[in-house]
């Protein structure tokens, strides 16, 4: 994938790119910066570096698509597509966030939302399904900003890694969503200095 700049409204620059395998000392400092309050809802253990090799690797073969963003050469944000290989959901990918504490709220989850658009448009995916636990509510807030629509909660459906039960919380949102979404993201870039192109919101 193609690396891409974006300013923020502070004047910040990030530069989105994909997740590769130099990239593991970077991500491990990354997760470890991440509250385990927090952290302990991820599906994995993300301080592992065994498991951040596994992931750039994962990138790498493109089995996932894998982007981080960078500021002053740190990951600042980490985010996911996996494309759905069941033919029978054809047209549908998963998407996954997570955003450094000190950047959030500053526009960096939605430059990388802006980045999976276009990715997803140039893949022909129809529909972008988010999953996670119910405890984070920060999560909820920025996919329905994006233009998810709650599509489900599923009760003590999994286990976080502390080993309680928790809820998962199930959102989607079609290609036209993310679009409609569009001004509201725009609110966080400067759009003289963002990606264009045949997919962009």
């Amino acid at each position: 994938m193609d690396k891409k700049t974006y300013i923020l409204k502070n004047n910040k620059e990030i530069t989105i790119r994909d997740l590769n395998l130099k990239d593991v000392s970077l991500s491990h400092k990354f997760f470890q910066a991440i509250p385990e309050s927090k952290r302990k809802y991820y599906r994995s253990d993300v301080t592992n570096k065994k498991h951040l090799k596994e992931r750039a690797e994962q990138s790498e073969s493109g089995k996932i698509i894998r982007r981080i963003a960078l500021f002053e050469k740190q990951i600042v944000g980490d985010a996911s597509l996996e494309i759905d290989s069941d033919s029978w959901k054809s047209g549908t990918a998963f998407l996954r966030l997570v955003i450094d504490p000190g950047h959030s709220g500053k526009g960096v989850q939605y430059a990388l939302a802006k980045d999976l658009y276009d990715i997803a448009h140039n893949k022909h995916i129809e529909k972008i399904v988010a999953k996670f636990m119910r405890p984070q509510k920060d999560l909820m807030t920025i996919y329905t900003n994006l233009g998810f629509k709650m599509e489900g909660v599923l009760p003590d459906y999994v286990h976080d890694l502390k080993g309680k039960e928790q809820d998962m919380v199930i959102m989607v949102a079609s290609l036209e969503d993310l679009r409609s979404a569009h001004s509201f993201i725009g609110d966080w870039l400067d759009n003289d200095h963002s990606s264009v192109g045949a997919g962009e919101m």
